[in-house]
């Protein structure tokens, strides 16, 4: 997984593997610029253990994921949550749009518009 360490900020979701093969799929929560591990709060994991901690995961073990441009209402109700356990205001304010955006579309969908 080999990604550039000046690709990486905060924030950004990653998925990647610990020293013992599990795989890991989360968000950045920090990492210092010459320090090989970074903070990663996981959201996805084979291992049940990890999922909803931080964990330390070595750069050259892990890659960005591309952020998706469309979401279900399912996503963004659960992306919703998230932001609101992270409090998060911003965040909380675009996703609630974008469901409301979504929600209106499936009820024209729905009225035959």
């Amino acid at each position: 997984m080999d990604t550039s360490n000046s690709e990486f900020k905060v924030g950004d979701w990653v998925k990647g593997r610990t020293r013992n093969e599990e795989w890991v799929h989360g968000y950045l929560e920090s990492f210092e610029p010459y320090n090989p591990l970074v903070r990663v709060r996981v959201m996805f994991s084979d291992n049940s253990g990890f999922v909803g901690r931080t964990i330390r995961i070595e750069k050259r073990d892990m890659e960005k994921q591309e952020m998706l441009t469309s979401y279900s209402e399912g996503e963004l109700l659960n992306l919703i949550d998230l932001a609101l356990s992270t409090r998060d205001k911003d965040w909380f304010i675009e996703l609630s749009e974008k469901l409301k955006r979504k929600q209106n579309i499936i009820s024209f969908i729905k009225r035959g518009i």
